[in-house]
């Protein structure tokens, strides 16, 4: 009998888990690497990838806790700086359609020398 209680508990466990990461969605920034040296002159291209979750619409670039740019692809390439010599960190955060961050976020540190 206990057996039979146990599955449907499991189950709820499950699709619990599998339903709130549906809802926060996800970003990957797979370049630069997270500790990459980059130069103070270049523009640096992130790579990345997004799923914006049910809430989520499209992207803000953050530079330093900065919106510097938003961006409607889900996949692809953006550019950010030049950047000043120093640490930087460089965020991509999914937003809803009124710009209203939902949480979700990739982020890399880099250093400009």
């Amino acid at each position: 009998m206990k057996q039979e209680l146990l599955k449907p508990v499991l189950f709820a466990i499950l699709l619990g888990s599998s339903l709130a990461y549906a809802a926060a969605g996800k970003v990957m920034i797979t370049s630069p690497m997270e500790g990459a040296m980059v130069g103070t002159k270049d523009k640096i291209v992130l790579k990345f990838e997004a799923d914006p979750g049910p809430e989520g619409d499209h992207l803000h670039l953050n530079v330093d806790g900065k919106r510097v740019e938003v961006i409607r692809a889900l996949k692809g390439t953006t550019e950010a700086g030049p950047l000043s010599p120093g640490k930087h960190q460089l965020c991509l955060a999914i937003n809803t359609k009124g710009h209203v961050p939902t949480g979700t976020e990739g982020c890399v540190s880099v250093t400009a020398q």
